[in-house]
């Protein structure tokens, strides 16, 4: 072939070539925008002539129902021709697909996808591999190949594997508990804006786990992770204030905004705190009503502490219309609920009720047990 013919069919080859990745780049860059419908338009057309770009992003569209309703079958579909064609995104986005169906079929799909976008070095294909093998989804729990999975997400810049690597070292998950290897992996996941691990090493610093013991240094790593909206850091803040600990000046103003900061995004014992205060007048205006209501929510969270206070309001007709029955039912959810407190108060006031009384106390309490009880945090 001379070099006018090369010339010419590489020409040609642009032209029937470049419309197609255009096309594209042009709907993802649409997609980028937020601008749903030209993306839709555009990235349609190429998914159909078997771009597998083209097919992840609207396989991805109908996933989110991102500019169109969602739908799994489509989105389905078209994740599968992409991630076939060895379309790493699609891989991981189907994988977290056949995750989310929480079934072993589900799981047995997901571990495939995943491992084959892992295999493409996908940090976070190799991170959920992590936690699969560390939570027993879908495969035999194996916490050393976990730790593996986790280490080379880790090696990549993925913070929640960092994060996942010092929680095994902290909890001694497959690996000997060392608590100044849990810091060093903190560290990482910290220094890449990982909120969580913030937390995790005010808490060592709090406590002098495999660092030195220094509340101050706990407090900065709190406050910067409370300032970024972390619910459990905001508490320590709180506490810090609340306490005068940590290089602090005691300030139950203060101590109050980041308890309600906290509570508002759920905390059960952030809720009782602010609750707490709401009933004493400290940091607040005295407030009965927001004491018991928020107290309650703690509660039935199945926060023991709330719980045996709440008892102690139906008790003695605090904020609530006194009832010995609804309080013998709170009395016994906090026992349960490992606050060992409430017992004593339970067995006094059973000695008050009538035989009818306990035996709907009894009922109600094994009621709110069931309901109400202590969630994970």
């Amino acid at each position: 072939m001379d070099m006018r013919k090369q010339v010419l069919s590489f020409s040609l080859l642009s032209l029937l070539s470049t419309p197609i990745f255009a096309d594209t780049q042009e709907g993802e860059a649409a997609f980028n925008q937020q601008r749903y419908e030209k993306a839709f338009l555009l990235l349609s057309d190429e998914a159909a002539k078997g771009d597998a770009k083209a097919q992840y992003l609207l396989g991805k569209m109908y996933y989110n129902g991102q500019g169109v309703a969602f739908n799994a079958e489509k989105a389905e579909q078209l994740l599968l021709s992409s991630a076939n064609q060895g379309n790493v995104d699609a891989q991981v986005l189907l994988a977290g697909f056949y995750w989310h169906q929480n079934t072993p079929e589900g799981f047995r799909k997901s571990l495939g996808w995943y491992q084959k976008a892992a295999d493409q070095n996908n940090a976070d294909a190799q991170y959920a591999l992590g936690y699969m093998y560390q939570y027993a989804n879908g495969v035999p729990k194996n916490d050393e190949t976990a730790m593996s999975w986790y280490k080379k997400s880790a090696a990549q810049g993925n913070s929640d594997a960092a994060l996942a690597v010092g929680f095994m070292y902290d909890s001694g998950a497959g690996v000997e508990k060392d608590f100044a290897e849990a810091a060093k992996w903190y560290e990482k996941s910290a220094d890449l804006g990982n909120t969580s691990a913030l937390y995790n090493l005010g808490l060592l610093y709090k406590f002098g786990d495999g660092v030195p013991k220094d509340e101050s240094k706990a407090f900065q790593y709190f406050q910067k992770a409370a300032d970024q909206g972390h619910a459990k850091s905001q508490l320590e803040v709180g506490y810090f204030y609340d306490t005068g600990k940590g290089g602090q000046t005691a300030d139950l103003q203060k101590a109050a905004l980041w308890y309600q900061k906290s509570a508002d995004q759920g905390n059960p014992n952030a809720q009782f705190n602010i609750g707490d205060m709401y009933l004493y007048g400290d940091g607040v205006t005295k407030n009965i009503e927001q004491a018991v209501s928020w107290i309650r929510k703690s509660a039935e969270q199945g926060f023991g502490k709330a719980q045996y206070k709440l008892g102690i309001f139906y008790r003695d007709g605090i904020g609530v219309t006194t009832d010995p029955v609804e309080s013998y039912a709170w009395f016994t959810a906090a026992v349960a609920n490992g606050f060992s407190d409430a017992q004593k108060n339970q067995d006094e006031l059973e000695k008050t009720l009538s035989e009818d009384q306990l035996n709907k106390a009894k009922e109600l309490g094994k009621k709110y047990t069931e309901r109400y009880q202590k969630k994970s945090q």
